[in-house]
């Protein structure tokens, strides 16, 4: 990218000025880091991320009742209760796309795994290829294996569902990414369990390196980097996503998505209304890279 160096500088600024302590209250990461243990966090997490749509407070709310029938040990509640008695915990669970019954699913696939696997890091582990600390790997080929690990991950836990049928609301809940779209909510827990531990991102799964991850994009932050220069392709798909995460490994090979968070939360913290404005723009950390 031409404006490469201009580019870093300005978002190391964003980071910089984002209070990620105060945005985590805003964000459904912020529920996960209430649990102590590793064990709760990592399935706490996967069931937040997998809620992150629609508007935070909401989503936020719909995180809280999905994982009050999980106790304050999800992940022991799902190693030890009888899989036909974690299909009722969720009888009227509704949000937007999501019912309780794909919740249900969602719980005893995880107990499946965490009785076979031991953890979600082990099942996800189970792809990677054995020698991938070489050189070459960085990059690009790293993102490659960690997309075919990442979709070995949701295949397997579609197969552990508990209907029979493999619903919509389900594959929306948990989508893969060899389908080609974003996964960005599935994105989105990749990053907490590898990045960190910073407040923010959890830093749970040593095996996937930051290096390797994909940006978790959506409409809004999709089109702040359009704005940046980050984005071309015209598409929100699975190759937008790659080529966002290309173009920000150009700034930083070893942790591209740390700019994700601060990025994101110029859109939920309304600093970018996507128009030109007088009484947004003036002061916006990347106001001086944006084509806006």
């Amino acid at each position: 990218m031409k404006n490469a160096p201009i580019l870093k500088a300005l978002l190391e600024e964003t980071i910089a000025e984002c209070d990620h302590l105060a945005r985590r209250d805003h964000d459904p990461v912020g529920r996960v880091w209430e649990y102590e243990n590793d064990d709760d966090r990592e399935v706490a997490a996967l069931f937040a991320s997998s809620l992150a749509y629609g508007q935070v407070k909401v989503l936020r709310n719909a995180i809280v009742q999905a994982l009050a029938p999980l106790g304050p040990h999800p992940a022991h509640t799902l190693r030890v209760t009888p899989l036909e008695d974690l299909v009722t915990r969720w009888p009227a669970f509704t949000y937007r796309m999501t019912r309780g019954e794909d919740l249900a699913d969602l719980a005893v696939a995880l107990g499946i795994t965490l009785r076979r696997e031991g953890s979600l890091q082990a099942l996800y582990r189970a792809r990677i290829p054995h020698d991938t600390d070489r050189p070459e790997d960085a990059g690009t080929l790293a993102r490659a294996h960690h997309l075919q690990a990442a979709s070995h991950f949701v295949q397997t836990l579609r197969q552990r569902r508990h209907r029979r049928e493999l619903t919509r609301g389900f594959r929306y809940l948990l989508p893969d990414p060899a389908d080609g779209s974003t996964c960005k909510r599935l994105h989105l827990f990749f990053r907490w369990m590898s990045r960190g531990p910073d407040g923010i991102d959890l830093g749970l799964w040593p095996s996937l390196a930051p290096h390797a991850l994909v940006m978790p994009l959506d409409t809004h932050t999709s089109r702040l980097c359009r704005y940046l220069g980050l984005l071309s392709r015209k598409s929100l798909d699975a190759r937008a996503a790659v080529e966002v995460s290309e173009r920000l490994a150009a700034l930083d090979p070893e942790d591209p998505l740390k700019y994700d968070f601060a990025l994101c939360h110029l859109g939920i913290g309304r600093r970018c209304i996507h128009r030109r404005s007088e009484d947004h723009c003036p002061g916006c950390p990347i106001e001086d890279a944006c084509t806006l």
